[in-house]
């Protein structure tokens, strides 16, 4: 995390202060959250639309703060501590990751993309782990905030970090890329998510490939190959410079692709570019496979030996809810409640598909975000669950109702329901737990479907 003197802050940001102590004192860390105040903290109070960080500045105190950044518009500064003044917090914020960002000798790798890239993160902090001294983002620490919270929490000591990027609009990943500034850039894909704000696929493209304006210019860049969308939004780019390019996939065009795939309730096995050399890693899903190849790609540009890869692929450590198989009585629960569009779903559905199990349950909840089409998307989704082997549709929220309505339009041999209350729902998940059977659940972050896992637990 950022050691520096209070002084060091404050001509980090060119800032004018009120000295309220010793500016030679050492800040330790940064925090926004006044109830997470450690000591030794800068605190940065953040102005939003629902609440103002510098009205909890005396807690901040009381906890530990020993500075403060501070609106210049903002009224009753704290006479306590050092008062450092500027414009906007958040730009505040934003800036001194991006200063702290140059002054640190480590290599990064940024990753976005529509879905998988926490795993990517996860599986590539793994690998890197096995030969530099790693830090990746924790959580889903990815936005205007995370992003600069994250950068500004790595160590001096850090070889490597793996930083997670997302946006919701065009212009936020430019913004990310520059602070982060990547020396490897990854896009695990092009989905529906984000259209909502963004109205088509080829603008999440476009938004997703701002990744490459802040990249280190002799750095690689590494996209998913198999999807001709992201192809052509690459070609549109026209990057130039000595930025090389990789690909992965399935496809034998790409730079590196997978090949003789299986998978247990245990992970999966799989071999690259037609080698002998097979990989086991303990994450499920093929998904899961092509996010690797992405991780093996920026490994390798690191130095990373493949025997170092293959041990970095036995143990991550995954971020929760994420294809998570667990056992509540005779019942196996696949948790994927973290998030939820087309895409993911889809993937899921494939990944339950591919386990054993001699009675399968599917629960979905709304998939959000996804602009003025969602209920046809939803539909489409519930028409396209008769290619699984099912025995039972459960739905939950008010886009879920379309899924139900598609499902019942193309499924004859599978009970199909739809619940509008939660409780209800985990009530009658509640007598599977005795019986042999799996139970996918899965839906946005919004309708946090994790709560069904939890009452499944209840005694």
């Amino acid at each position: 995390m950022i050691i520096r003197s209070i002084d060091a802050i404050i001509q980090m940001l060119d800032a004018k202060y009120i000295e309220n102590n010793n500016i030679e004192q050492k800040i330790k860390g940064v925090c926004i959250d006044s109830r997470k105040v450690v000591q030794g903290n800068l605190f940065i109070p953040i102005k939003g639309n629902r609440y103002n960080g510098h009205h909890y500045v005396a807690q901040a105190i009381e906890n530990g703060a020993v500075a403060t950044l501070w609106n210049e518009d903002e009224p009753n500064p704290p006479t306590e501590i050092t008062v450092i003044l500027v414009k906007d917090t958040l730009v505040g914020l934003q800036t001194l990751s991006a200063i702290y960002r140059s002054q640190l000798s480590l290599k990064i790798v940024g990753i976005t993309g529509s879905n998988g890239k926490t795993s990517t993160k996860d599986i590539l902090a793994s690998i890197l782990s096995q030969t530099y001294i790693t830090q990746k983002t924790l959580g889903n620490f990815n936005n205007e905030i995370g992003v600069p919270l994250t950068l500004l929490s790595l160590s001096e000591q850090t070889q490597v970090a793996v930083i997670e990027m997302g946006m919701e609009n065009l212009g936020e990943m430019d913004l990310l890329t520059h602070l982060v500034k990547p020396d490897i850039a990854i896009v695990t894909n092009i989905g529906t998510a984000h259209l909502e704000n963004l109205q088509t696929l080829e603008n999440v493209a476009k938004a997703k490939l701002e990744i490459i304006h802040g990249m280190n210019p002799h750095g690689l860049f590494i996209y998913y190959g198999d999807q001709k969308l992201l192809q052509d939004a690459v070609i549109r780019e026209q990057i130039k410079g000595s930025i090389r390019i990789k690909t992965f996939g399935e496809k034998r065009s790409n730079d590196m692709f997978v090949h003789s795939l299986s998978q247990t309730s245990q992970g999966l096995n799989f071999s690259v570019n037609g080698s002998k050399l097979s990989f086991q890693m303990d994450m499920l899903g093929k998904h899961q496979a092509i996010n690797a190849l992405a991780a093996i790609i920026a490994a390798k540009e690191l130095g990373v030996k493949e025997e170092a890869i293959a041990q970095g692929l036995l143990h991550i450590e995954k971020t929760g809810m994420r294809n998570e198989l667990l056992c509540i009585g005779n019942c196996q629960i696949l948790n994927d409640t973290y998030k939820a569009n087309p895409q993911s779903v889809i993937a899921a559905l494939d990944t339950m598909e591919s386990l054993q199990a001699p009675y399968k349950i599917v629960v979905l909840a709304d998939m959000l975000d996804l602009g003025p089409q969602s209920d046809t998307i939803h539909y489409t989704l519930g028409k396209q669950l008769s290619q699984y082997k099912i025995d039972e549709v459960l739905t939950f929220g008010d886009m879920a109702r379309y899924i139900t309505q598609g499902a019942n339009q193309m499924i004859k041999n599978a009970y199909i329901r739809h619940f509008v209350d939660k409780q209800e729902l985990i009530s009658y998940l509640k007598p599977y737990r005795l019986k042999a059977c799996m139970i996918l659940i899965k839906g946005s972050r919004g309708l946090q479907m994790e709560q069904i896992i939890e009452g499944l637990k209840e005694v």
